[in-house]
């Protein structure tokens, strides 16, 4: 008989997915046409699809302009394309975070090559991913064109202070561009609210949709170039990209079951509540984190362990075992999915001090119980039980 696996990479992409997710990316696989090519029934059905779930997840994210939500094949894409659609000059000065992910610090330093932008890491905060004042410090003495944040690190699990870091941003006129990838769907910031001028996620995390689409949104007054370029379904007759949003950027035939995924688990997420959602999530981690505290049998890395709010991952190590090593254990000896290594984010690992470690990450998700935390937790008791033994040998 298969062994059920305990699923805990919902950071990499959640899994299982709501029925409703599936049955939606397959009925429009089967029935759909290309939306925006055509004037028949099914190319409008598929047209309206998209609309429809542009106009609900705009509405989940709290974006007023849903034309200005643009659909992109995943996060990264849409990280570059902002990235490398902004009107940088030779001189100017990004700020990023100390906890970054290599889809933010990649395209970065092919623009510090290539462009000639200067890119300042602003120091890993002891109770946060950014201290407050050395934001407001750092943004005097450099001016910097553009901040590119996190909003919640894929690695230690920790939220950015986005009321805060948006208002300082938005004091000193300062575009603001958030990787949402772990938080969209995950928390209940409002986009718009909070005067976020660039907004960058993937659609199959914590908005329970399918690989293949992410999102960009671009706020009024921000204008990028598109990076790719082609046929749109509108103004056919030029050979200029259109002006209008979201024409502009989405060259090519979208990935009509993927944003039908998409609608479907954001359909979801109203239903059952983002709020349920969070609360439900963040009780397992807690959970696991409590034990973490009182049992001494795994070292988290980073704030998490103090009682800083954050997402459901979470990261640590056992001393003397390779993090590959107690992952594969979990695997093939508990039936647990988990990520171990740098989780493509050298520059968080270099800040964490575990570069040359690596760290196991857990990340959990709606569809988790606490029974399967704490068959982590009995798992994780006996791995390490192994390196004590080795250490203490006999006699």
């Amino acid at each position: 008989m298969t062994r059920k696996t305990i699923y805990f990479d919902n950071a990499a992409s959640t899994y299982p997915k709501p029925e409703v997710v599936y049955t939606a990316q397959d009925d429009y696989f089967r029935h759909a046409a290309n939306p925006g090519r055509g004037a028949y029934a099914m190319a409008i059905g598929s047209a309206t699809t998209v609309f429809e779930t542009r106009t609900s997840t705009a509405e989940l994210l709290g974006i007023k302009q849903a034309e200005r939500l643009i659909f992109t094949p995943g996060c990264t894409y849409s990280l570059n394309f902002a990235l490398m659609g902004f009107p940088f000059k030779a001189g100017d000065v990004v700020l990023v975070s100390a906890l970054e992910h290599n889809a933010v610090m990649r395209p970065l330093r092919w623009l510090v090559r290539e462009r000639g932008i200067v890119v300042k890491v602003l120091p890993y905060a002891a109770k946060g991913i950014i201290d407050l004042h050395k934001l407001i410090k750092t943004m005097l003495e450099m001016r910097p064109r553009l901040c590119v944040f996190t909003h919640g690190s894929n690695v230690t699990g920790e939220l950015l202070e986005i009321k805060s870091v948006a208002a300082i941003c938005g004091a000193h006129k300062v575009p603001l561009m958030l990787d949402a990838a772990q938080t969209a769907g995950r928390t209940l910031d409002r986009v718009d609210d909070l005067g976020i001028s660039l907004y960058c996620s993937s659609g199959h995390k914590g908005l329970f949709g399918a690989p293949g689409v992410g999102l960009l949104y671009v706020a009024p007054g921000i204008e990028l170039s598109p990076v790719i370029v082609g046929g749109t379904g509108s103004n056919s007759e030029q050979l200029d990209m259109p002006e209008v949003y979201p024409d502009r950027f989405e060259a090519g035939s979208l990935p009509g079951p993927a944003i039908a995924a998409l609608g479907a688990g954001v359909k979801w997420l109203e239903q059952t509540g983002v709020a349920n959602v969070i609360e439900k999530e963040q009780a397992i981690t807690q959970r696991f984190i409590d034990w973490c505290r009182q049992s001494g049998v795994v070292h988290v890395v980073g704030n998490r362990i103090d009682g800083v709010l954050g997402t459901s991952v979470v990261s640590f190590y056992v001393p003397g075992i390779g993090c590959d090593v107690i992952a594969q254990a979990l695997d093939s000896e508990f039936g647990i999915a988990v990520r171990a290594g740098l989780h493509c984010a050298i520059v968080a690992h270099n800040a964490l001090g575990s570069a040359d470690i690596g760290l196991v990450r857990v990340s959990f998700g709606y569809f988790n119980t606490e029974e399967d935390v704490d068959t982590l937790c009995q798992a994780l008791t006996t791995i390490a039980s192994r390196a004590t033994a080795l250490t203490s040998g006999p006699g």
